[in-house]
């Protein structure tokens, strides 16, 4: 048997020696991000290549990942890979979010966003740019404010209602973008500025043709000082961008000697600082200035590369774009036979676009819909606990208070008591109280003015306790006060207010002519006091003040 892989102890050796593996060498993080941003603009390819590998070093820092994350997914955009771009995004934001990270959460949302944008959703797009925006306004963050609201004028460009709010937005931008010291970035701006007013010129070719010269006009004016804002420092990306811009304005005015040399331009410019993005987007102008200009064969193979790259990604909208032009180039050919093909395909694909987004919607819709029922269903449930949380309360008030005068009930003083007698860190004092001749009163004016009478009095002695005792109807017209932390001094001196405060008040709106007074008995609590023994003092007490006279106190030995 033949073999390479025997253990060490087999060999024969006279003895082991143990190796440990080699860790690689960390690299310098902050370093590595930072060169990581300079690729971006001019290889996106490497970019996102060495960000990638870098992730699979899975750095245990938290922050260092969630920025390698967010410079992934904006390679990976920059090269038309929508699904590795979003889970780089979705990864960046998961982090940001638990680290309440707003900036960072905000940057990676807007990159999301424009994999939305891109794809022709427009409205996911827009709103996924609101919540960065309210993250930036939350953070104070004014450049990355700029950011959102560029991108938020971009996407507003593409909807047919919405130019005024995207020039609003991408004026609002560039001004903050100044403000800040970035007017490399304000060129971007700038730039998207100068494409809304090429879009619009666009929209109104046909109704008012001397409006789109007017505002194809704006757009070339603007669009070159982009141009020459974005070359003056160096951003390649945005000159690109620019620069296409100003193509569209120009064929807008069908200016083609100076279109054809802002294209030659812009090829150099794109074979200088390649990307799957703009490279479609150069396609897609280029093929409708050849068929503008009757150059059919050229056209055909300028849309045709553009429609190859399609292939390999998901652009519906550039998609639809490069075959309405390709129709026009076999027609100029006449080719019937393939523009009827190519227009078929149009025709196809718009239904499958307007299908995609009519799901979407539907999706976004249900998704809505269940959001509420489940709001709902939580606020009934809300609903149905505090309804029975105050069915409680009420049912534990009402077993512990008495229903006529609403003080605590014989129960709850039983209760009081019992705490009190056991565990009261002070000593105090028990006063039973009992309405003078009650009797009289329900025999003479009835029992309905006895329980009003009743029901006053027990208004009068809450307002004559303090918040630190406890008053309780003792049964039928006895009351009883626990006066927290007094002697036989105190005591009796509260308890003859409230014997006063009830022979003061008025009665004869209840019982005309009548007068209300009260007996009270009073005892103080005795070390190792039953509560059997000290209800009895303070009636002992009671009875002693109504043999005595009534109206008075009376204080148990």
């Amino acid at each position: 048997m033949t073999g390479t892989g025997l253990p060490a102890f087999a060999t024969g050796s006279p003895r082991t020696v143990e190796t440990r593996p080699v860790l690689p060498e960390l690299p310098d993080w902050d370093l590595l991000i930072a060169e990581l941003e300079q690729l971006l603009d001019s290889d996106a390819r490497a970019c996102a290549d060495r960000a990638t590998r870098a992730l699979a070093q899975s750095p245990t820092d938290p922050d260092v990942e969630m920025r390698l994350s967010y410079v992934a997914a904006l390679a990976h955009h920059l090269l038309a890979e929508d699904t590795a771009a979003m889970t780089a995004a979705a990864r960046a934001e998961q982090i940001a979010r638990a680290r309440g990270e707003h900036v960072w959460r905000a940057r990676a949302l807007v990159c999301r966003a424009h994999v939305h944008y891109d794809l022709g959703d427009l409205e996911d797009a827009v709103d996924l740019l609101g919540e960065a925006l309210a993250l930036c306004r939350e953070a104070d963050d004014a450049a990355g404010t700029a950011s959102v609201l560029n991108s938020l004028g971009a996407a507003y460009t593409d909807m047919v209602h919405f130019a005024p709010q995207a020039a609003q937005v991408l004026t609002e931008a560039r001004r903050l973008w100044l403000a800040t010291g970035e007017p490399d970035l304000a060129s971007m701006a700038l730039t998207n500025l100068a494409k809304m007013y090429v879009v619009t010129s666009g929209r109104l070719a046909e109704a008012n043709p001397r409006g789109a010269l007017a505002a194809g006009r704006h757009a070339l004016d603007i669009a070159r000082q982009a141009v020459a804002e974005a070359d003056a420092v160096g951003l390649g990306r945005t000159c690109i961008d620019a620069r296409l811009v100003v193509i569209g304005a120009l064929m807008v005015g069908s200016d083609r000697d100076a279109t054809s040399r802002a294209l030659e331009l812009t090829r150099s410019m794109l074979d200088r600082f390649p990307t799957v993005r703009q490279e479609l987007a150069y396609r897609v102008v280029r093929g409708r200035w050849l068929v503008d200009t009757g150059q059919y064969d050229a056209a055909v193979l300028e849309l045709c590369g553009g429609l190859d790259i399609c292939d390999e990604l998901t652009r519906p909208a550039e998609r639809i774009e490069l075959l309405k032009s390709l129709v026009e180039a076999h027609e100029g050919r006449r080719e019937t036979s393939a523009a009827l093909s190519t227009l078929h395909e149009v025709y196809d694909l718009t239904i499958q676009q307007e299908r995609a987004v009519a799901e979407r919607r539907a999706v976004l819709l249900s998704s809505r819909m269940d959001v509420e029922r489940a709001q709902r269903t939580a606020q009934a449930a809300i609903l149905r606990a505090t309804a029975l949380e105050q069915s409680i309360s009420r049912l534990e008030h009402e077993s512990s208070h008495d229903a006529l005068t609403g003080l605590a009930n014989r129960r709850s003083l039983d209760t009081a008591l019992t705490s009190w007698a056991t565990g009261h860190p002070r000593g105090f004092g028990c006063a039973l109280i009992d309405i003078d001749h009650f009797k009289r009163v329900n025999d003479r004016w009835s029992h309905q003015a006895g329980d009003r009478v009743l029901t006053r009095l027990a208004v009068v002695l809450g307002d004559a306790v303090r918040a630190s005792d406890f008053a309780a109807r003792y049964g039928g017209e006895e009351f009883a006060v626990l006066l927290d932390g007094v002697d036989a001094r105190t005591g009796a001196e509260a308890c003859e207010r409230i014997r006063a405060a009830v022979a003061s008040r008025e009665w004869d709106d209840l019982i005309p002519g009548g007068l209300i007074t009260i007996s009270i008995g009073l005892t103080l609590h005795r070390e190792g006091d039953a509560v059997d023994a000290l209800l009895a003092r303070a009636d002992a007490a009671l009875y002693e003040a109504k043999h005595a006279g009534r109206n008075r106190v009376k204080l148990a030995p």
